[in-house]
């Protein structure tokens, strides 16, 4: 790997880690201010799906401009944008300017990943095997830093400092700018994956290709799936940490008495880590299953998670080892979940087949369907908090597990009927390690790499299917 690449894995690493510490402090930020009244669900429910609806509506046009404009400018407005929002934050305790700072924090995200992405395309075009390395390396650092290290040190430094914990995360940001300022070199034009310059190519007829692209047939089959599973994540994400901490206290739910920050940090760490697991897993099996197939198996998990989870809300403080048995069965189901992230990807990619311009755009719609999806579930999620705390949230994963698992039937019955094109076995299109499989994806948002011909797709033979 050259000093580029390095330095833009380092940094995004970092700004990760920033990112995920400035979202875990503000929960419990969020809690001291609402402490009294117990009414903190409303305010994280509006914080937080401003902070998806920016990142929702931004990693277009964000990913439009680092096409156009070169990648390393869109990078350094990431952690630009991190550093101002974590700033207001530690200054202010309202909650308008509070929502501004989320807003900043979306745009911070909307800037960093596409640009991100399209420069490990452009520089790695013509190094399969540096390629491999590197977007395998990616995956890992920004799943550490956001999933697992960023939460944990955001409960360690509010128990420590308090709010002047974000005044300390501030140095995070700037690291991270510095790295992508100093550290990363633009790829050369030749490697760019440029979006075609044609006459279509003005802003309205990118919006117009873009919106023919996400209302395909297989898109929008597969769309309520998708919302539903990123809305089930967002109101759990949004709404359990406050919850946890005992902002709205109920003796009879034993998830409601209160926890320290520092546990739930540490907490959504472990859980962090069997779901990277998880992926690592999928990755490795991933050649041998229909995507549906595997997102199914993610919405049963999903029922076995809201069970499991129910069951330790009730029946969490009778004994210790029933406590570990249940949170064991829970780890057991969030492993298998994480299949639903590549199999969706996977479905994407196969979409992406017939665009093949705008592949990135394709691409991007999976951040569109996560930030809709984290949206929806803030403000359902907020709802089903006030009403009735984790129960609440629970009923509303059900709500949500119906909607998904009535439209995933409907596109694998859609699949057998022929209907709409099957997609194809891994083995055809994506490697079977993890590696390659990212690698296969970045080939899919950058039009670079060896293609096969658009000829009709065979369906897989039936003793294949699982």
């Amino acid at each position: 790997m050259n000093r580029s690449i390095v330095s833009m894995l380092v940094a995004t690493f970092v700004l990760r880690i920033s990112t995920a510490i400035t979202g875990g402090m503000l929960v419990f930020f969020v809690n001291d201010l609402t402490k009294g009244s117990g009414g903190g669900q409303g305010p994280i429910a509006i914080l937080h799906g401003g902070f998806y609806a920016t990142e929702l509506t931004g990693a277009i046009f964000f990913g439009i401009l680092a096409d156009r404009y070169g990648r390393k400018v869109i990078m350094v407005l990431g952690p630009l944008f991190g550093s101002v929002a974590v700033l207001m934050t530690a200054m202010t305790t309202m909650m308008p300017v509070l929502f501004v700072t989320r807003l900043l924090e979306g745009s911070s995200t909307a800037a960093s990943i596409p640009s991100t992405l399209g420069f490990i395309a452009a520089e790695t075009a013509d190094d399969e095997v540096l390629r491999g390395r590197v977007v395998s390396t990616f995956e890992l650092v920004s799943l550490g830093g956001m999933l697992a290290i960023g939460p944990a040190l955001s409960g360690v430094l509010w128990d420590a400092f308090g709010r002047p914990a974000f005044f300390l995360n501030c140095g995070f940001y700037l690291v991270a700018l510095v790295l992508y300022a100093y550290g990363v070199s633009e790829a050369p034009p030749a490697k760019r994956a440029v979006i075609s310059t044609r006459e279509e190519g003005r802003a309205g007829g990118e919006l117009s290709r873009y919106w023919r692209m996400a209302t395909s047939r297989t898109v929008l089959l597969f769309a309520p799936t998708w919302l539903a599973i990123n809305a089930i994540l967002g109101l759990w994400a949004a709404h359990a940490p406050l919850l946890l901490t005992g902002n709205k206290h109920d003796s009879g739910q034993f998830l409601m008495q209160g926890a320290s920050p520092t546990a739930i940090g540490l907490g959504e760490a472990v859980f962090a880590v069997f779901f990277g697991l998880g992926l690592v897993f999928w990755g490795a099996v991933y050649a041998r299953f229909r995507r549906t197939t595997m997102l199914l198996w993610g919405l049963a998990a999903f029922v076995v998670m809201a069970v499991d989870i129910l069951a330790i809300n009730h029946l969490g403080g009778v004994s210790v080892v029933l406590l570990c048995v249940l949170v064991g069965i829970g780890l057991v189901a969030l492993f298998v979940l994480s299949g639903a992230t590549p199999a969706a990807l996977g479905l994407l990619a196969d979409v992406s087949e017939g665009f093949n311009e705008d592949r990135s755009a394709i691409m991007g719609l999976y951040s569109v369907f996560l930030g809709l999806g984290q949206v929806l579930g803030a403000l359902i999620g907020g709802l089903a908090a006030w009403w009735n705390g984790i129960d609440g949230l629970v009923v509303a994963t059900g709500g949500l597990l119906v909607i998904g698992l009535a439209a995933l039937l409907n596109l694998r019955s859609r699949e057998a009927a022929g209907q709409v094109g099957r997609p194809l076995k891994a083995t055809s299109v994506v490697p079977a390690d993890l590696a390659r499989s990212a690698r296969a994806t970045l080939e899919s948002a950058a039009g670079v790499g060896p293609r096969p011909a658009q000829a009709p797709r065979a369906d897989p033979p039936a003793k294949e299917e699982r």
